[in-house]
């Protein structure tokens, strides 16, 4: 059973805390009656603390700084550690999360620099004053890729399909693989039609090949898909992966998810109108790779319509998923 942080705790730490700017209190998180390498601390004007011992510096984004908590990659002389720091103003905001990471690091036995990164994530909307709406064009778009994940890559390449889930750091594709690229357009026309907005973005690097898929969505009232539903999902079918959920979680963040979304009345709801696979090859509508924009244009955007276009069987667009990456392996 895991003991702390408590404001119990805090109670007891603040009672012996220290006088000097240099020290701080500890006091270790227990777990089954035994101590932690996790502790509590306090300074001398109160501010909590959370220490996680780590082995390195963080590889992905560190969490970002809230309004009053902050995190920190500390190297001391007795090691590493990740700390989370906040005011004593903020402490019933605080303990809480510091209960969700140290269950995460000790009872889960999850990476430390992820589980902070995704559980100060899910508590922002939280910490912050104010949080700017997402755009309804940006929902669209993300319905499609989350749509994508859940249907195609996730059952064709399991949790790990979440690596490749690259449109929240707005590369040329939304999936890239060694040998296979996916690019989801999603739109609330009634036609498989979508504006091209890169040069380059129906291109492909030598020795990879890219599929596009096609989501229609028909926007309603009563529709029961939404960018909740398709996460709650996608989260479901990664099931006990901590690793692919902390990946997941963290880029959804960076897209701009927040659970207050589910209260503020801004979730896009929708229902499938149709989903079309193609195989981007040299039939495919879209600007030749060899095409040079005249001098002094920098950006280039059309429409490609797919209507008249061969699609490809779900399956056999699975297949190929799977294929391309067994090749690459």
């Amino acid at each position: 059973m895991l003991e702390g942080p408590t404001p119990e705790k805090w109670a007891e730490l603040r009672e012996d805390r220290p006088v000097s700017e240099d020290e701080l209190a500890f006091m270790p998180v227990r777990l089954d009656g035994g101590d932690t390498e996790v502790l509590m601390a306090m300074d001398y004007a109160g501010q909590l603390r959370l220490r996680i011992p780590v082995q390195r510096a963080p590889q992905d984004d560190r969490p970002p700084d809230l309004n009053g908590l902050r995190v920190r990659h500390l190297i001391l002389s007795d090691g590493q550690f990740v700390e989370l720091a906040a005011s004593p103003a903020h402490e019933r905001v605080f303990t809480p999360v510091c209960c969700e990471v140290a269950k995460a690091v000790l009872v889960e036995q999850r990476e430390p620099w992820r589980a902070v990164n995704t559980i100060v994530r899910m508590w922002q909307s939280a910490w912050k004053l104010v949080r700017g709406e997402m755009e309804r064009s940006v929902q669209v778009g993300l319905i499609g890729e989350l749509f994508v994940l859940k249907q195609l890559m996730i059952p064709s390449l399991g949790p790990g399909a979440v690596a490749q889930w690259s449109g929240p750091q707005s590369e040329r594709h939304d999936f890239v693989g060694a040998r296979l690229r996916v690019e989801v357009k999603a739109t609330r026309r009634s036609r498989h039609e979508h504006e091209i907005s890169r040069l380059d973005q129906l291109w492909t690097p030598a020795g990879t090949q890219l599929l596009l898929v096609s989501v229609q969505l028909e926007e309603t009232v009563g529709g029961t898909v939404t960018l909740a539903t398709l996460r709650d999902e996608v989260m479901e079918v990664i099931g006990q992966d901590a690793a692919a959920l902390d990946e997941f979680m963290a880029k959804m963040a960076r897209m701009g998810w927040s659970d207050e979304m589910r209260r503020s009345g801004e979730l896009l709801r929708c229902e499938l109108r149709d989903v079309a696979v193609f195989l981007v090859d040299d039939g495919f509508p879209r600007l030749p790779e060899s095409f040079a924009p005249p001098r002094g244009v920098v950006a280039v955007k059309y429409t490609i319509d797919l209507a008249n276009l061969p699609t490809m069987d779900a399956s056999d667009a699975a297949a190929l998923v799977v294929r391309a990456n067994q090749y690459s392996l």
